[in-house]
């Protein structure tokens, strides 16, 4: 079909669609059905028609109604993208076939559906870096987001993540979060809510000019491209709160500058708590609205911290006893050394991850503190792509726990960072501090209704342990580890039914006697290494296959080794 071709169609469309005779539309009202003229609703009917035609794809069509997962009615989707053109069919067909062409890449993908996955990193860490959030809905239906671009820590960003994995993040929100939150309101209105949109409320404090540098924009102009092309006409309101004296200048001379209904769209408000919750208040309802403004809410804080600790417990392994309290990143930079000292209290557990782009890198030693100092572990911090500058690359991490290091308290420990480059060479670190608390699990064995109890950590004495442990070159803790869940079970059965059986079995039996298990469950002896370096992790396992069945080492609390799984003459996959 021509383009430029224009159909009227009639219909109970029409009437539905178009306004009244004579009536006024105002500003707001501008575009929307119910308020077509003659001459918009030909274009209306046009586009129609072209969407629907055999000509269109699949995802040309899916590219029109992105939110059809929310249930959002044709009329309203085409005439959001209408309204973006100014009712020039031409136009508006040609914006929707280049947010086609953007949106096939992340299409294959479902849109990341785990913002995890879409970051390559916590979405919790990069979150704290860059505050954002869907809290609630406003009085006419729309979702509140709010966005603190003057918390936006640019250099902890730079550490954690990648400008494709932060754009990848945003196909997220906009496809996952924010339709949830429009289909939410959906049902929540029986239906009534119509206008797909969205309330914003842009916090400008602790924004220097200094944070408005190129990087920062370039994050900030990807998204709002991406928003612009392919999720049009869909700010109903924004607020600026908090802004500084040099923005509220520069929005004066912006405002003449651009369209007049997306001008009476924004709003500048200053400081105070007070001042925001009236102006805040008109259009959301205080119960919808977080503490941070004055509203009844719980806190912009509190409310990331609660989808965090419900992101880990979902994930949380079966029968782990290490349960999320907090996480705190840390962004360390540092030129020849530098160290931090950490405290972990009883029945908590740290776990340490660190982040680079420095190509240099450093050494990273971990110190437990006390009468006799422990090294626990010593590895290199080192970014493993091509250009620390690009940040296209994905930062290198480093998980303590996968070199077998896991805090546990009541002990102190320093962490210590020594430049690989000398004493001019900045090296920037990001340090992530998960604290735990030590849970009691009990895990339950089927096998004549009987129930094994697990014993807690604090019954594990001397230099042994269960089944698995945490690896250290050094030795150094071995008193607060657990064995795999599903080797704890094995192991506990064979003990049991051996002890049946008077241990009469033509095999040599595993003791079980009083200094050689805890709970029912068999220890299994346990060979360390006093040396250093943790790359002879390998050679000491080999070295370790010529010593018998019952000795076994592993380098992570939760995978067992395939030695180990031989004990019971069924290897693990």
């Amino acid at each position: 079909m021509n383009s430029t071709t224009i159909v009227q169609v009639k219909g109970p469309d029409r009437r539905r669609i178009m306004k009244e005779s004579n009536a006024t539309v105002g500003l707001r009202d501008w575009g929307y059905p119910g308020y077509l003229t003659e001459d918009e609703f030909a274009v209306f009917e046009s586009f129609r028609q072209e969407v629907f035609s055999e000509g269109r794809t699949d995802n040309f069509r899916s590219t029109v109604f992105s939110f059809d997962r929310a249930k959002e009615e044709v009329p309203y989707a085409l005439c959001r993208w209408l309204r973006a053109r100014k009712y020039n069919l031409a136009d508006t067909i040609k914006m929707v076939e280049e947010a086609m062409e953007c949106t096939n890449a992340p299409r294959r993908h479902n849109f990341y559906p785990d913002p995890s996955a879409a970051l390559s990193v916590e979405r919790s860490l990069y979150i704290k870096q860059y505050p954002q959030i869907y809290y609630g809905h406003a009085k006419n239906g729309c979702p509140v987001f709010i966005s603190q671009p003057g918390r936006l820590n640019i250099e902890a960003i730079g550490c954690l993540t990648s400008i494709p994995s932060i754009i990848n993040f945003h196909w997220h929100a906009m496809m996952h979060e924010f339709v949830d939150a429009l289909y939410s309101q959906h049902k929540t209105s029986d239906g009534k809510f119509k206008r797909y949109e969205c309330v914003c409320i842009l916090d400008l404090a602790h924004l220097t000019p200094s944070k408005v540098g190129k990087r920062q924009l370039n994050i900030i102009k990807v998204q709002s491209t991406i928003d612009s092309l392919c999720f049009p006409e869909t700010l109903n309101k924004m607020v600026i709160v908090n802004a500084p004296g040099f923005f509220s200048m520069t929005w004066k001379l912006i405002r003449g500058w651009i369209d007049q209904r997306t001008a009476s769209k924004v709003e500048v408000v200053g400081t105070g708590k007070e001042k925001l919750f009236k102006k805040l208040s008109n259009f959301i309802d205080p119960d919808e609205l977080p503490s941070d403004y004055g509203g009844n809410g719980t806190s912009i804080a509190d409310i990331l911290k609660k989808d965090m600790l419900y992101v880990a417990e979902s994930e949380r392994q079966v029968g782990s006893r290490l349960k999320l309290e907090d996480e705190e990143p840390c962004l360390i930079s540092f030129k020849c050394h530098t160290s931090r000292v950490l405290t972990v209290q009883n029945h908590k557990a740290v776990k340490l991850s660190f982040f680079t782009r420095t190509l240099v890198g450093c050494k990273n030693i971990v110190n437990q503190l006390g009468n006799n100092d422990k090294v626990l572990s010593y590895i290199d911090v080192v970014h493993h792509g091509v250009d620390e500058d690009d940040e296209n690359e994905i930062p290198t991490r480093y998980n303590l726990e996968d070199y077998g290091v896991i805090l546990y308290g009541p002990k102190k420990y320093e962490i210590e960072f020594k430049s690989n480059g000398g004493r001019y060479k900045q090296i920037v670190i990001m340090m992530s501090t998960k604290t735990y608390v030590v849970d009691d699990v009990k895990i339950l064995v089927s096998e004549k209704d009987e129930s094994i109890p697990q014993a807690t950590v604090s019954t594990i004495t001397g230099n042994t342990s269960i089944c698995t442990g945490i690896f250290s070159p050094t030795d150094s803790q071995n008193l607060l580890v657990k064995a795999s869940p599903h080797v704890e079970r094995r192991m506990a059965i064979l003990a049991k039914r051996q002890a049946k059986r008077n241990c009469n079995d033509s095999q040599d039996p595993i003791e079980i006697d009083n200094d050689d298990c805890y709970a029912g469950v068999p220890r299994v002896k346990r060979v360390t290494s006093k040396i250093h370096d943790t790359s002879s992790l390998q050679s000491l396992k080999k070295e370790m296959s010529t010593l018998g069945p019952n000795y076994a080492i592993c380098d992570s609390p939760q995978r067992p080794q395939p030695m180990l799984c031989d004990l019971f003459q069924n290897p693990c996959d």
